[in-house]
């Protein structure tokens, strides 16, 4: 198939794909594993099967659970209802439309069979970090031998920001929708991938930069092929985010104000100031950002780190892509690449604050796939930098501290 790459022949991998029961038990090794590593640091959760809620609650949960019992609200700071809230920011526009609709609506839907509110968010969020983790495996690892095929899955589940994915937060089911977003499009199912990319964005933010970011693989891997497959597949990359478009359509009928999450979202406290990329200097040098003031030095360092690493993978898979295309004229790993670096670069340049380096960064995790031919030893060293790191910056969110 054009555009999709074969696996070289080497010590570390096998001649046929293996089966689907070895995907299943990898995927099974992979989400303990990784599950493991972001408890490692905390008492109550290192207990990899302890399914208790109230563990994994924190900040935006609750307004996640407030849009599932309720919906979104949207209005005025200083009008009832809204006026009894706070507003330390002196914002003008408030309200739970600032989160998006996708995971709310999905615990609803699992609330249909009887299953409470926080069970049902708890049990969609690791569901889909097993999702996610098989998909790597099915999409990425299945012609990897075993053993490097799970030390990929599991750099992939503890990559930065990976305690989000197992918490009651949707990042893990957007991340899930964009690596099936991924696969689909090395498949050349770009109707299946601009579906997947556009419920991943309604779920979480971070996804409308995957979004961009595959469909700028996309027309890279265009250009190889003549100006029709250029622009086909960037109309089908634009599809990727009809997301915004329906969250506009939804945002108009029901608040009158189409731009309702982005009203609430820009509003005094929430916007990023400074030069482009001002915000990760501050974060990694200085380490004074309001995130690292509240959780602590060793936690404020140990995000300082997350953030590099992240960036670091990122590029590092963007390089390593280039040099094999331009080596083997291989195209399959563009689409990972991009979407994991359109991610870190967005970040970077938008100065975003909040949780940007603390969990919006986890939709970048499908870049590491683009690193599962390193050496061995470099693999390993990777999953130990990524795993430490991880670890040490949960343990502010299970602390209460980490946004």
């Amino acid at each position: 198939m054009q555009g999709e790459e074969a696996a070289p022949a080497s010590s570390t991998t096998v001649p046929h794909r293996t089966a689907i029961g070895w995907g299943l038990i990898l995927t099974a090794l992979s989400w303990l594993a990784s599950r493991e590593v972001v408890g490692a640091r905390w008492g109550p959760a290192r207990d990899p099967l302890r399914f208790e809620p109230s563990l994994w609650a924190r900040w935006d949960t609750f307004n996640y659970g407030a849009i599932t019992q309720y919906g979104r609200n949207f209005g005025h700071c200083d009008r009832p209802p809204l006026s009894v809230l706070a507003n330390p920011f002196h914002a003008t526009w408030c309200g739970t439309a600032g989160w998006l609709p996708g995971y709310p609506w999905l615990i609803r839907m699992v609330q249909t069979t009887g299953i409470t509110l926080p069970n049902g968010g708890l049990l969609l969020s690791w569901a889909a970090t097993a999702v996610a983790m098989f998909l790597v495996w099915f999409g990425w690892g299945r012609d990897l031998h075993p053993v490097r095929a799970l030390l990929v899955m599991v750099a992939f589940g503890v990559f930065p920001g990976a305690v989000y994915n197992f918490a009651l937060f949707p990042t893990s089911i957007a991340l899930a929708c964009a690596v099936g977003a991924i696969l689909a499009a090395t498949r050349e199912r770009f109707l299946v991938a601009a579906l997947l990319m556009t419920g991943a964005g309604l779920c979480y933010p971070s996804a409308w930069f995957a979004a961009v970011g595959l469909a700028i693989g996309m027309v890279l891997v265009g250009c190889t092929l003549g100006v029709r497959q250029v622009i086909r597949r960037a109309v089908w990359g634009l599809a990727g985010l009809g997301s915004l478009v329906v969250l506009a359509v939804h945002d108009q009928l029901a608040f009158g104000h189409a731009n309702a999450y982005i009203l609430v979202t820009t509003g005094p406290g929430f916007d990023g100031r400074g030069y482009p990329g001002s915000g990760f200097v501050q974060l990694v040098l200085h380490r004074d950002t309001p995130e690292q003031k509240r959780i602590g030095r060793t936690a404020a360092d140990a995000l300082a780190v997350q953030a590099v690493v992240a960036v670091a993978t990122a590029f590092l898979a963007a390089l390593s892509t280039a040099w094999t295309w331009l080596r083997t004229k291989a195209t399959g790993d563009i689409y990972p690449a991009a979407a994991g670096l359109s991610v870190v670069v967005s970040v970077l340049v938008l100065n975003a604050n909040g949780g940007a380096w603390n969990r919006s960064a986890v939709l970048a995790a499908p870049c590491v796939l683009c690193l599962r031919r390193l050496p061995m030893p470099l693999l390993v060293l990777l999953v130990a930098v990524i795993a430490v790191t991880t670890a040490f910056v949960s343990r502010a969110f299970f602390a209460g501290t980490l946004v």
